[in-house]
């Protein structure tokens, strides 16, 4: 299966998965005090302590925990995923569902119907040319030859674009699951 190389909640507080809530929190306060902005003056310091705080608002919640191990038991890795943080005024938004979560997984496109629809029809476009090519010429050296045309010619970009297409389809199907 294909994984990607996204740290997890777990690995961005430094605790193991079955790690309680004493034990999260303690992680959570010892890099949050290191990775402040206000304190630490790297670059990336922000981003870093950003990322902190979201690991410790998913995982100190036993429902988004739950859910978030549910994720990373199917093999799906992401980011901002259950998290979304109150309004300044402490009360949450109560709009649809779908206007806080997020669709995305760890930045991996989800194709539309349109596009599944019309990659298969490509696909099947290419194959049938690869295919007609080879056809075309085994019908040319063996029916009616034609003198000036070449029917092995065409029995070879028929049998090299045919195997080619098909192996990088295969790659391709290999690469989505």
């Amino acid at each position: 299966m294909y994984k990607q190389n996204v740290m997890n909640y777990y690995d961005i507080l430094g605790i193991s998965s079955d790690a309680d809530n004493a034990g999260i929190r303690r992680a959570f306060r010892s890099r949050a005090k290191r990775l402040h902005p206000d304190v630490n003056g790297a670059d990336c310091a922000k981003r870093d302590f950003q990322r902190v705080n979201e690991a410790y608002q998913v995982l100190r919640d036993e429902k988004k925990r739950r859910l978030y191990d549910m994720r990373l038991a199917g093999g799906t890795y992401g980011g901002r995923v259950y998290y979304r943080p109150a309004s300044s005024n402490g009360s949450h938004h109560r709009g649809p569902r779908h206007a806080y979560t997020y669709k995305e997984t760890a930045g991996k496109h989800v194709p539309s119907r349109f596009e599944k629809a019309f990659d298969q029809f490509l696909f099947l476009f290419m194959l049938m040319s690869g295919l007609g090519a080879l056809f075309f010429g085994i019908y040319r050296a063996v029916g009616e030859p034609v003198e000036g045309v070449n029917p092995y010619l065409a029995i070879s970009f028929g049998v090299i674009f045919t195997a080619l297409f098909l192996y990088g389809w295969d790659q391709k199907k290999r690469m989505e699951s």
